[in-house]
């Protein structure tokens, strides 16, 4: 996977000793997480998480939007809002924003001799 050369840095610094890191101090809570939260066993909140990846230099916001129009366009708008918990319209709309239209899956699917029961 690519990420930006200051995450990848993060990153391995994380892995190559994910017992010192300063959350891991503080919140020794036996969890796995690359990012643990306050509470107990949780993941951290997305917007600490964001906020935290900021302060690294790292463009969340943009990723963000860069994987939401890949994902649109490599899957069927309802299949992402499932995938992300989003609501179907959200990712209707994330599809139009990338420009790709879905109507070509719709009617290869529909071209297809059901499958016999």
């Amino acid at each position: 996977m690519l990420v930006p050369p200051r995450l990848a840095l993060l990153i391995e610094e994380q892995m190559e000793d994910p017992g010192t890191g300063y959350f891991r101090r503080q919140l020794d809570d036996g969890t796995h997480y690359l990012l643990p939260g306050q509470a107990r066993g949780s993941a951290r909140n997305p917007l600490g998480a964001g906020a935290l990846l900021r302060s690294h230099g790292l463009p969340v916001l943009t990723a963000r939007n860069t994987a939401m129009i890949e994902a649109v366009t490599d899957l069927p708008p309802i299949i992402v809002a499932d995938l992300f918990g989003l609501h179907p319209s959200t990712a209707n709309r994330w599809a139009s924003y990338a420009n790709d239209s879905w109507t070509h899956y719709l009617a290869a699917r529909d071209r297809q001799p059901a499958a016999p029961s």
